[in-house]
């Protein structure tokens, strides 16, 4: 793997990874479109996916700080919780289908169709609900949505949750706020999982560390400006736009197949 695939993967996670258009989906296609590219394999994922953590953490203190101030980091702390009990409840039992379904071009157009459809279905919801008064119920909702991600690989992380969110009558800010600071535990716990149930191949992969460092930091740089067209695209109603990329991109993903380019 080079440099320069390692800064293109790492482009291609930080943006999609927070846009409503599924990292996991992306990356698959890209890889697939690159000349001689090779898969590799889990240290440089999880990398990848660390590099959108730090995005994360770098943009959202200032709603730790507001949390803290306001006296709801517990409660908030309780429901990120809740939410990945539902998460792993679903996502867990399926991770290994989750990594034999990434190889399916079929199964990630289909989750680019519902990723669509789901964007499309909450486009006009604008709730009042926020930060401290935000329900269990919802925190659960947004969870399970979360986990239910993992069945199809062109599903968006990002795009179900929001849309989750947006169902469960959370203010818009609200809805992608909740959403990415779910992430944080979500890409966390993945990142273990993994790393535990793969150590051996990631302690023999010492050739990747430059590539890894490199894409994730490039992810974490790329992810922060995407972080912030989300935050403002979800303000103004205007999410729902990326259904009008996602429905052409099935189709092209359906193409592809048949053609057998992917």
């Amino acid at each position: 793997m080079t440099l320069w695939d390692a800064v293109v993967l790492g482009i291609v996670q930080g943006l999609t990874e927070f846009l409503p258009v599924s990292s996991r989906g992306h990356l698959a296609l890209a890889q697939a479109l690159m000349p001689g590219f090779s898969q590799p394999g889990l240290v440089f994922d999880v990398a990848l996916h660390l590099g959108t953590v730090l995005a994360i953490v770098a943009l959202e203190w200032r709603r730790v700080v507001e949390v803290v101030r306001h006296r709801y980091l517990v409660r908030l702390t309780a429901q990120l919780a809740l939410a990945m009990v539902g998460t792993s409840l679903i996502a867990l039992p399926l991770r290994h289908w989750a990594e034999e379904a990434i190889r399916y071009p079929l199964l990630i157009a289909a989750g680019f169709v519902i990723t669509a459809v789901l964007l499309l279905a909450v486009r006009n919801r604008a709730g009042r609900i926020e930060g401290p008064g935000m329900t269990w119920g919802a925190s659960a909702v947004v969870g399970v949505a979360q986990g239910v991600v993992v069945l199809l690989p062109g599903m968006s992380r990002s795009g179900t949750t929001i849309c989750a969110g947006l169902a469960c009558g959370l203010e818009r800010k609200w809805a992608a706020d909740f959403s990415f600071l779910l992430s944080i535990p979500a890409i966390l716990g993945a990142a273990v999982v993994e790393g535990w149930t793969h150590r051996t191949e990631i302690a023999a992969a010492r050739g990747l560390l430059t590539p890894a460092v490199v894409g994730a930091l490039t992810a974490a740089v790329v992810g922060i400006g995407s972080l912030v067209l989300v935050r403002r695209l979800v303000q103004r109603g205007r999410l729902y736009l990326f259904a009008w990329y996602l429905l052409p991109l099935a189709v092209l993903t359906v193409v592809l197949s048949a053609l057998g380019v992917w």
